[in-house]
């Protein structure tokens, strides 16, 4: 893996074209994704469980939630995409998978921006989590100037896949 060297904002913007709205951003930290999203079109809506964070992300975005992911205050099946980057272990967390299960529409997906550089992303904890847990799991080739990301995308069992 790689150290970001300033790329990180470049990295998480060049997930967009994986996404679909509505899109709901979990760790959205200070919005700057939320920010790009909005940029683009795409209605989003931005979970952190850190009210620091968010008072920060209010500047970039006012479709914010304050909560965890293991508990996410949405109705079933009302998110398309359900996106994360370079998020910290809760996204490994089973009751995070089931709640990010519940609030993908038919078709939806997950999309985690997990690493920069060369790296097997099927032998990462979070892979081999979703994939055990029955989700169709893909890795899309994928560089950003010249540097390798990894991306997982993954479907919950009850999907069809988009």
């Amino acid at each position: 893996m790689r150290i970001s060297r300033g790329h990180w904002f470049l990295w998480g913007e060049a997930v967009i074209p994986f996404l679909s709205a509505p899109v709901l951003e979990l760790g959205c930290g200070t919005g700057h994704l939320q920010a790009s999203l909005a940029r683009h079109g795409l209605q989003a809506i931005g979970l952190d469980r850190s009210p620091a964070m968010l008072r920060q992300a209010r500047r970039r975005s006012a479709t914010l939630i304050l909560a965890d992911s293991q508990a996410i205050p949405l109705r079933p099946a009302s998110m398309q995409t359900v996106v994360a980057i370079f998020p910290a272990p809760y996204i490994i967390a089973p009751d995070t998978r089931r709640q990010i299960a519940q609030v993908l529409q038919p078709g939806g997906r997950l999309v985690v921006l997990l690493a920069a550089g060369t790296y097997d992303l099927t032998r990462h904890p979070l892979w081999q989590s979703y994939a055990a847990d029955g989700w169709q799991v893909s890795k899309p080739d994928f560089m950003v100037n010249q540097i390798p990301l990894q991306l997982m995308i993954a479907t919950p069992p009850h999907a069809t896949p988009s």
